[in-house]
C-alpha cells in the first residue's frame, strides 16, 4: 500500500473539485489519484484526460492500493459502499466521508470502531478554492491523520475543525449558505430589471456587488456591524432599504430557514440506517383497530384490500409476513352497535362477536391472491409460559415455511388486561421476540410519532427517528388513538421491548399508499426507532409487561 495514494469514490461535482485542486496544488500527481465512478463514465474520462488520474476497477482494489479513502456518494449509496469496503479497510486507512448527514457512528458500526474516520462538510464554493470546510474527526483518527485530511481539503478553502453534534447547524450555515447568497443575488438582480435595469446588467452588477461585499468581509476581517457602518448613512438611502429588512423580520425568515434546513439534516442522517430494512425477511406488521374500521365499526375494505395486496407482493419477495390485528371489538360493535356496554364483560363480547366477522373480510382478501392465512388467538400468559410459548413458536415456525401467514390478535373473551390496556401494540412486540423477527411494523392512524397531536395542533412536528425512549419521548406520546385503546404510549412501550432484543421498529400511517413496500424499500415513512442508536434505559421499569 503506497502511503501517497488516494482513492475517490465519486466522481461528483464536489469529488471533482477536490480531484481538480489537490493535483492542481501538488499535494498528489495524477498518478497518485484513484477514482471509482459508477454511472457516468464521460466524467471519469475527461478527469483521466485532463489530470492524469487512475480508474479503479473496483473498491476493493482501491482499498487495497489507497491508505486514503473520500466518499463522495449520495447519502443513500453509503451503505452499499460501506458494505463493499467492509473487509477491506483496517487501521491503516483513512475514510473521510463528505455524504451529507451520514454519522461517524453509523460508518464506523459497518466498518468497524478502529477504523479511522473524519466527517466533512464543505460547500460548493470549494470549486473556485474559496470553500468552507468543517471536519469532525472519529474517537480512532490519530493526529498525522488529521493534518493528513488539512493537507487535502486546505486548497479547497477555509477548514475549521469542529465537533459531530454542530454538523447539523453548519449544514444549515455553510453547507446550505450558497443557496442563500444565489437567492438574494436572483432577488436583487429581478427587483432591478422590475424596476427599468437592463436585465444583463442587472445580473452583473448584483453579483459583482455580493462578490466585492464577501471579499472586503474576508480581506479586512473586519466586524460586520463596523462593515454596516461604513456603508449606512442615517436617514439615507440603504438605512432606508434596511428598515424594510427590518419590518419584514428579515432575520426572522433567515432564522426560521437555517432552523428547517438544521431540521432537515438531522432527519436525513437517519435514512442510511433504514437500509437495513430492505434486508428484512421475517416482519411482523401490526394493524390497529383505528386503521382498519371507522368509529361505528365499519371496517375500511379498500384500505385493508390495499394492506393484503402488498403483503401478498411481499409474500413473493421471499419475506416471510405475520399479522398482529386489532379490530375484533370495532367489528362486533359494527354488527351490534347498542346493547353491551363499554364494561370489560360487554367489551368481551363483542370481541367474541368481531373475531370471526374479521377473520372472515381476511380469508376472502388473502384468497384472492391464493394465500393461505390461519388464526392464532393469544394471550399474555401463552407467552410467559416456557412450554406454551415454545409451543407457540413451534406453530408459527411451521405456518411460514408452508408460506401460511398467521393472523394473531388476544384472546380478548378471556384477556381481561389486555382488553383495558390495548395490549395488542406490546402484543405484536412480544412476537416479533419470540419468532427472531428482523422488523416489526405497527401501523396507526398517524405517520408516527408527532410532538404533539396533529388532529388537534397544526404545527406538530413528525419525528422521523428515535434514537432514546426517554421521558421527554413518552410525554409526546401521552393520548390515544380514534378507536385504539392504547394509543401512542402503548406503541412506544413495544417499540422498547422490540428494541431490547435488537429488532428495529417502524410506526407509520397504515393509509398511506403502498407503505409496507415503501418501508422495505427503506424510504423514510412514519418513525423509525433504530436499533443501532438504540440504548436502553429509555421505558422506567415495569412499563413494558
Amino acid at each position: 500500500m503506497r502511503e501517497r495514494r488516494i482513492g475517490f469514490i465519486g466522481a461528483g461535482n464536489m469529488a471533482s473539485a477536490m480531484i481538480r485542486a489537490v493535483i492542481r496544488k501538488r499535494i498528489f500527481q495524477g498518478s497518485e489519484v484513484m477514482v471509482i465512478n459508477r454511472k457516468n463514465q464521460d466524467r471519469l474520462k475527461i478527469l483521466q484526460r485532463e489530470c492524469g488520474i487512475v480508474p479503479a476497477k473496483t473498491l476493493q482494489e482501491m482499498a487495497r492500493l489507497c491508505p486514503t479513502l473520500v466518499i463522495c456518494v449520495k447519502p443513500g449509496q453509503v451503505p452499499e459502499v460501506l458494505d463493499a469496503l467492509a473487509n477491506c479497510v483496517d487501521k491503516r486507512h483513512l475514510l473521510i466521508s463528505i455524504a451529507a448527514g451520514i454519522p461517524l457512528q453509523f460508518i464506523q458500526s459497518r466498518l468497524g470502531q478502529d477504523v479511522a474516520v473524519i466527517r466533512a462538510m464543505p460547500n460548493t464554493p470549494v470549486q473556485a478554492g474559496e470553500g468552507a470546510i468543517a471536519l469532525s474527526a472519529g474517537s480512532s483518527v490519530s493526529d498525522d491523520q488529521k493534518a493528513r485530511a488539512e493537507e487535502i481539503f486546505s486548497p479547497l478553502g477555509k477548514v475549521v475543525w469542529v465537533e459531530e453534534k454542530d454538523m447539523d447547524i453548519i449544514t444549515a450555515l455553510s453547507g446550505s449558505g450558497p443557496a442563500y447568497f444565489y437567492a438574494l443575488a436572483s432577488e436583487m438582480s429581478r427587483a432591478a430589471q422590475k424596476m427599468g435595469l437592463d436585465g444583463n446588467l442587472a445580473k452583473e452588477l448584483s453579483a459583482q456587488t455580493l462578490i466585492g461585499a464577501g471579499y472586503l468581509l474576508k480581506s479586512t476581517g473586519a466586524d460586520v456591524e463596523d462593515l454596516l457602518k461604513q456603508v449606512v448613512s442615517p436617514n439615507g438611502t440603504t438605512a432606508a432599504a434596511l428598515r424594510v429588512f427590518e419590518s419584514k423580520r428579515l432575520g426572522s425568515v433567515i432564522e426560521e430557514a437555517m432552523f428547517k434546513a438544521a431540521a432537515r439534516s438531522q432527519e436525513l442522517s437517519g435514512l442510511p440506517e433504514r437500509r437495513i430494512l430492505t434486508k428484512a425477511r421475517r416482519i411482523v406488521v401490526k394493524v390497529g383497530s383505528s386503521t382498519i374500521a371507522d368509529r361505528n365499526g365499519k371496517l375500511n375494505e379498500n384500505l385493508l384490500t390495499g394492506l393484503v395486496a402488498q403483503m401478498a407482493r411481499l409474500l413473493e419477495q421471499g419475506r416471510e409476513i405475520l399479522l398482529v390485528s386489532s379490530g375484533a371489538v370495532a367489528c362486533g360493535r359494527g354488527r351490534i352497535p347498542a346493547g353491551l356496554s363499554d364494561s370489560i364483560t360487554g367489551k368481551q363480547a363483542l370481541a367474541a362477536i368481531g373475531q370471526g366477522l374479521l377473520m372472515h373480510v381476511y380469508e376472502s382478501l388473502f384468497d384472492t391472491h391464493g394465500i393461505t392465512v390461519a388464526q392464532i388467538l393469544l394471550t399474555r400468559e401463552d407467552l410467559a409460559s416456557p412450554k406454551r410459548s415454545m409451543l407457540c413458536k413451534n406453530t408459527l415456525e411451521e405456518l411460514l415455511a408452508r408460506k401460511v401467514i398467521p393472523i394473531i390478535n388476544e384472546n380478548d373473551t378471556v384477556a381481561v388486561d389486555e382488553i383495558k390496556f390495548g395490549d395488542n401494540d406490546t402484543l405484536s412486540a412480544r412476537v416479533a421476540v419470540l419468532v427472531s423477527a428482523d422488523l416489526l411494523v405497527i401501523l396507526t392512524d398517524t405517520d408516527g410519532l408527532y410532538t404533539c397531536d396533529p388532529r388537534k395542533e397544526p404545527g406538530a412536528k413528525r419525528i422521523t427517528r428515535v434514537k432514546d425512549i426517554n421521558p421527554d419521548l413518552l410525554e409526546f406520546a401521552q393520548g390515544s388513538s380514534a378507536l385504539g385503546t392504547g394509543g401512542m404510549l402503548t406503541k412506544l412501550w413495544a417499540a422498547n421491548l422490540a428494541l431490547e432484543h435488537g429488532i428495529p421498529t417502524i410506526i407509520a400511517d397504515g393509509a398511506r399508499e403502498n407503505v409496507l413496500e415503501l418501508i422495505l424499500q427503506g424510504e423514510e415513512m412514519g418513525t423509525f426507532f433504530s436499533r443501532e442508536s438504540f440504548s436502553p434505559s429509555a421505558v422506567p421499569a415495569g412499563q413494558v409487561h
